[in-house]
C-alpha cells in the first residue's frame, strides 16, 4: 500500500500487505481504526475516568464531547484523510483531543514534545508537509507561512488569535451533523519522532494497527488484574514512548491516562498518592528522582513501575524496587519499530536483560552485517518484524534504505544477543559508538559497570573531540542526593575492579548536580556532549598519551566547598563594600532590562547569587503584593528581609531548582565563575514556567583597554593590573569572555526571542566601576600577589585609579534576556 497526503507526502508500506493481513487473522492487530476503538470504550463506559491533568477529570463521555467537537472544527475547515496535522502542545487534556480528533477525521497525528525549539518544530511542518498544526497561542507566531507553504492551517483552543482557528467554536449544529471518518486501519494514523539524540530526528509513520495491535498488545501484557490500567505516564505524549497514552491506553485498551504538564518529581508523587495509577511509566532518570524523594506517599496502588527510553541500571532499578515495592518492568524498544520487556519474569532481571520477544508485538532475529541470521549467544544487530512494524521513514529514503531490510524487517541499530532460552540482551546501539583512534568504544558496557557505583544516580557516556585520536570517552555522572560524588580516580578504580578493560576506560569524568532532561524526558545527549566538550577543554589537560587514564579525569564540580569555586567570598569583611560597589555601578543597567520583561504584581521570581540583595530588594517591591521572588546564594547572609522575598542557602551548582516555578530567573555575574555554567544554564531554563523569562548579565572581562594614562608606566602597571586579575579569575574556573558567548549559549539551550544588549562605559576617577576595580585589590590581594602582583603595586593601581587623568574603557557587560517557549 502506499499512501499520498494531500500535500504530495508519499509513505510506502514496506510491510508485505500478506503479513499484515496474517497479523489481523490471528487476532494480533484489532483491524480497525483509533477512534472507532476509542468510541467502544464510550458506548461501553461513559461514565468511566479517561483523562485526569492538573485540571481535574474527563470520563469518557466528556472527553469524546470535546472530541467531537474539535473534530467538527477540523472537518469545517477542510481537514481530511489525506491531510498531516502537527500536534505541539504540553501534556494534558488538550493534547489528549487534539490528538483524537485528528484521528477522528481520518487525518495523520504528527504529535511533538513541545519542548521542541522553534528550529526544530519548523523543519518537522516541512518535511511532513502538514496541512495544520495545533497548538497553544503562544507558539502560533512561531511558524512562517512563507516556508512553510503547505501549512493551511494553524488550530488552538479556546478564543482563536488573529492568525490561528478556534478548536473550541464550532456552529452549535456542526458536532451533530459531523460523521467520524473510517479509514483503512493500514493506512497511516501517526507518525513517531526519534530523541534526536543522532541529530536531526527522524520520523517514522505507524498504521492504525500497528499502535493498536503491536504497540497495544505489549502494553497489554505488562497489565495483571480484572480492571482496567491505570497509567501514570511521566513523559511526553508526544514521543515514541508516550505513544502508549492515547492511542494504546485509551484507544485500544479502555484505561484511565493520567498526566502531568511537566515533568517533576514531587508532583508525580502526589500523583501517585492522589489519582492511585496502576502503573508508573518513565525513563530511569525520571523514576529514579521520584523515588530518591525523601516524601512518604501512599504508592500502594501501583501494580509495576515500567522503565524505557534508555539503559536500565542496576542502582535505579533497586532504588524504583525498594521504593514502591512493585516489579520493576524494563521495556526495550526504539521509534524505529521494535519492542521487547521482562513482564513476564521482572525478578529475573539484569543489566541490559530485555527479556523474551512476543510474536504479537515482534519477531526478533540477530543478525551479522551481511544479513544473515546468528545463533543463540553470538552477538549481532538486533532485526525486528511483526504487527508493530512501522510503514517506512518520513521524507527519508535515505533512511529506510539503510535501516530498513527486504521482507519489511526494521535493522534497529542496536546490538545484541539470543541466549538459548530465546532471551533477548542488548549489549549497545551500532551508532552510539566512540570511535577513539580508529577503535569503537561502546558507551553502554561502561555505563553498566559505573551505574553500580552506590554514590552515582545517573551515568550517560559522550564522546568529546580529541586532535590526537579524533574523538575520547567522558562519563558524564551525577550524585546520589547528598552524597559527595566520587573523585575520577576513584571511578576509574571502581571501573578497573570490576574488570572492565583499561581500554575502554573514560579519559574524562564530569560530574553534575543531574544530567539535563531533553524534550522526550531522556538524558538530551546533545546537550551533555556539549556540557563535556566545554568542560574538557576549559581544564586544558589534555590526556598524556601512554599515561595513567586517571591523571586526565576532569570533574566539573571541584570536591572542595561550593562556596570556594567563587573568587569573590561572601563572609569576607569586603563582601559588604563589594556588593554596594557593584549595585552602584550595574543596578541601574540591570533594572532598567529587567523592567523591559514586564516584571510586575503577580509573579514569581528566582534571583540567583543574589549577593547582597540589591536586584533581590527591587524585584520583591515589583512583584507584591501577591508575587514572591525567591533569592538564593551559597552566602546568603547579607540579603535582608523583606515581605514577598524567601532567602535560602543554595547552591546552584549541586541542589535542586523546582522545574517549571517561575515566571522570571535573573541572575548577575554568577554563570560568569563557574566551569559549570552550560549545566546550570539548562536547569535555569528548565526552572522557567512556559514562556518565562531569564535574563543574565555577565561580563566579557577580555576587553576594557587604558584610554588616557598619565604616563607610560602607568599604562603598563594598569595592563599588568589587568592581566593579572583576568589569570586570576581563569584559575577559578572563570571564563572571561562568557558574556559575548552568553547568548548563543542561551539559544542552544531553547530559549527564543533571544535579545543580547551590550554595554560599554567611560571609567575615570569618579566612576562606581572604577570603585570597584580599586576594590578589587583589596578583596581579592591574595589572589593578585599569586599572580605575580607585589603591595606596592597594588598600591600604585589604587593611586592611579584616583589620579583625575585617569580615564579607561570598562569591560564589556552583556545582558541578555530569553524567553522559555510555551
Amino acid at each position: 500500500m502506499t499512501w499520498t497526503s494531500s500535500n504530495g507526502l508519499v509513505l510506502a508500506d514496506l510491510v508485505p500487505p500478506g503479513l499484515r493481513a496474517e497479523w489481523t487473522a490471528r487476532g494480533w492487530c484489532p483491524g480497525k481504526d483509533l477512534y472507532t476503538l476509542f468510541r467502544e470504550h464510550v458506548r461501553a463506559f461513559p461514565g468511566r475516568e479517561a483523562v485526569v491533568d492538573d485540571r481535574g477529570t474527563l470520563d469518557y463521555a466528556a472527553l469524546d464531547a470535546r472530541v467531537r467537537s474539535a473534530a467538527a472544527a477540523l472537518a469545517a475547515g477542510g481537514t481530511g484523510e489525506r491531510d498531516v496535522v502537527a500536534v505541539l502542545l504540553p501534556n494534558g487534556r488538550e493534547a489528549v483531543v487534539a490528538e483524537l480528533a485528528v484521528a477522528a477525521v481520518g487525518a495523520v497525528a504528527l504529535p511533538v514534545p513541545d519542548g521542541r525549539s522553534p528550529d526544530d518544530v519548523r523543519a518537522l511542518l516541512r518535511r511532513s508537509r502538514a496541512a495544520g498544526l495545533v497548538t497553544v497561542p503562544g507558539r502560533a507566531h512561531e511558524t512562517d507561512r512563507a516556508d512553510l507553504p503547505h501549512l493551511r492551517r494553524v488550530w488552538t483552543f479556546g478564543p482563536a488569535r488573529p492568525g490561528t482557528h478556534s478548536l473550541d467554536r464550532t456552529g452549535p449544529d456542526e458536532p451533530g451533523r459531523w460523521s467520524p471518518a473510517r479509514p483503512d486501519p493500514e493506512s497511516p494514523a501517526r507518525i513517531l519522532l526519534s530523541s534526536g539524540s543522532e541529530g536531526e530526528p527522524s520520523m517514522v509513520a505507524y498504521t492504525h494497527n500497528a499502535m493498536a495491535g503491536g504497540r497495544g498488545n505489549y502494553l497489554a501484557a505488562l497489565h495483571t488484574g480484572p480492571e482496567p490500567m491505570r497509567n501514570l505516564v511521566l513523559v511526553s505524549l508526544a514521543s515514541s514512548f508516550g505513544s502508549c497514552g492515547v492511542p494504546v491506553t485509551l484507544a485500544r485498551h479502555g484505561g484511565t491516562l493520567v498526566v502531568l504538564p511537566r515533568f517533576d518529581p514531587a508532583a508525580a508523587l502526589r500523583a501517585i498518592e492522589r489519582h492511585r495509577p496502576t502503573h508508573l511509566i518513565g525513563v530511569p532518570t525520571m523514576l529514579r528522582r521520584v523515588a530518591a524523594l525523601p516524601e512518604r506517599a501512599d504508592t500502594s496502588s501501583l501494580r509495576a513501575v515500567v522503565a524505557s527510553g534508555a539503559p536500565l541500571t542496576r542502582e535505579v532499578h533497586d532504588l524504583c524496587l525498594r521504593r514502591f515495592g512493585r516489579p520493576v518492568i524494563n521495556v526495550y524498544g526504539s521509534t524505529d519499530g521494535v519492542n521487547c520487556h521482562t513482564g513476564g519474569r521482572p525478578g529475573a532481571w539484569e543489566p541490559g536483560m530485555a527479556g523474551r520477544p512476543a510474536p504479537d508485538v515482534a519477531e526478533l532475529s540477530i543478525r551479522d552485517p551481511g544479513g544473515r541470521p546468528l545463533p543463540a549467544g553470538e552477538t549481532g544487530e538486533i532485526w525486528a518484524l511483526g504487527p508493530m512494524t512501522p510503514l517506512c521513514h518520513v521524507d527519508a529514503p535515505g533512511l529506510d534504505a539503510e535501516r530498513r531490510a527486504p521482507g519489511g524487517w526494521v535493522r534497529t541499530g542496536d546490538l545484541g544477543r539470543l541466549d538459548r532460552d530465546g532471551v533477548l540482551w542488548v549489549v549497545d546501539r551500532l551508532r552510539r559508538t566512540v570511535i577513539r583512534g580508529g577503535v569503537n568504544v561502546f558507551p553502554a558496557e561502561v555505563e553498566r559497570e559505573l551505574g553500580a557505583h552506590p554514590l552515582l544516580a545517573d551515568v550517560h557516556c559522550v564522546p568529546v573531540p580529541d586532535p590526537d585520536l579524533g574523538e575520547r570517552m567522558c562519563a558524564c555522572v551525577s550524585p546520589v542526593a547528598g552524597a559527595v560524588p566520587p573523585s575520577g580516580q576513584e571511578l576509574i578504580a571502581f571501573l578497573r575492579e570490576r574488570g572492565l578493560d583499561r581500554r575502554k576506560l573514560p579519559e574524562h569524568v564530569v560530574v553534575l548536580p543531574e544530567l539535563p532532561l531533553g524534550p522526550t524526558g531522556k538524558v538530551c545527549t546533545a546537550t551533555l556532549a556539549r556540557i563535556a566538550t566545554e568542560t574538557v577543554r576549559a581544564a586544558g589537560r589534555p590526556p598524556t598519551e601512554g599515561g595513567p587514564m586517571t591523571d586526565t579525569t576532569t570533574e566539573a564540580v571541584p570536591e572542595t566547598g561550593g562556596a570556594d569555586r567563587y573568587v569573590f567570598d561572601n563572609h569576607s569583611e569586603h563582601a559588604s563594600d563589594q556588593h554596594r560597589f557593584l549595585a552602584a555601578a550595574y543596578d541601574p543597567m540591570t533594572v532598567e532590562r529587567l523592567e523591559q520583561t514586564g516584571v510586575g504584581p503577580g509573579w514569581r521570581c528566582l534571583e540567583v547569587g543574589a549577593g547582597g540583595g540589591s536586584v533581590a530588594l527591587w524585584l520583591a517591591r515589583r512583584v507584591a503584593p501577591a508575587g514572591s521572588v525567591l533569592a538564593t546564594d551559597i552566602k546568603p547572609e547579607r540579603i535582608p528581609a523583606a515581605e514577598g522575598l524567601s532567602v535560602v542557602r543554595h547552591d546552584i551548582v549541586r541542589d535542586p531548582l523546582p522545574e517549571a516555578a517561575f515566571d522570571l530567573v535573573h541572575a548577575r555575574l554568577v554563570l560568569l565563575h563557574l566551569p559549570e555554567r552550560i549545566a546550570v544554564l539548562d536547569r535555569l531554563v528548565r526552572a522557567l514556567k512556559p514562556g518565562g523569562v531569564l535574563q543574565l548579565d555577565e561580563f566579557d572581562i577580555t576587553y576594557g583597554p587604558a584610554l588616557l594614562m598619565p604616563d607610560a608606566r602607568a599604562q603598563k602597571l594598569y595592563e599588568e593590573f589587568q592581566e593579572a586579575k583576568t589569570r586570576l579569575m581563569v584559575r577559578a574556573g572563570a571564563d572571561p569572555a562568557w558574556g559575548r558567548n552568553a547568548a548563543d549559549a542561551m539559544r542552544r539551550a531553547g530559549l527564543v526571542e533571544i535579545d543580547p544588549r551590550p554595554r560599554l562605559e567611560l571609567w575615570d576617577a569618579g566612576s562606581p566601576g572604577v570603585h570597584l576595580i580599586a576594590h578589587h585589590t583589596r578583596h581579592l590581594r591574595e589572589a593578585f600577589l599569586r599572580e605575580g602582583m607585589t603591595d606596592g603595586k597594588l598600591a600604585d593601581v589604587r593611586a592611579l585609579l584616583a589620579d583625575p587623568s585617569f580615564r579607561a574603557s570598562s569591560c564589556a557587560i552583556y545582558s541578555v534576556q530569553g524567553r522559555r517557549p510555551r
